[in-house]
């Protein structure tokens, strides 16, 4: 004898119970992972792919119209960089500034790694008597 059960009847409703918000949540799980991996790879290549880095080491001041600011610049030899140099008043007044070109160097063959690092002596002058002295900043010159 057949049953009447809704279920006999219509077939048996789709489940929207535990096994389905889990599978769902392992997807967006799967995701989410697949994101953060590539987005960590993006990071860590882009981070790696050019190197800049600048540091002062110091400056003199030799007259209210001469200075001069030495700085340790580190990059690629092959790469060409600009850096604007600065010196400043008592009062944080630009009274001096340059900005230098550097580079491309032809790199020796023996060149390690730690022969990215170069030091610099930018002599500048000055509009009045300066204080203090270093890089602004510095940034790659794109090829055009």
């Amino acid at each position: 004898m057949p049953s009447d059960s809704l279920a006999n009847r219509y077939g048996r409703p789709q489940s929207t119970g535990p096994s389905f918000l889990r599978r769902r949540g392992k997807w967006i799980a799967g995701i989410a992972l697949v994101l953060a991996v590539l987005t960590t790879g993006w990071f860590a290549a882009s981070a790696h792919s050019r190197a800049l880095d600048w540091k002062d080491v110091g400056f003199t001041i030799d007259s209210p119209t001469e200075a001069s600011v030495t700085f340790q610049l580190t990059k690629e030899p092959e790469d060409t960089v600009q850096c604007a140099i600065q010196v400043l008043s008592p009062e944080f007044a630009v009274v001096g500034w340059r900005t230098v070109t550097i580079g491309p160097e032809t790199p020796a063959a023996d060149a390690t790694p730690s022969d990215r690092t170069v030091m610099y002596d930018i002599d500048l002058r000055t509009d009045a008597l300066g204080t203090n002295g270093g890089v602004n900043n510095c940034w790659f010159v794109e090829d055009r």
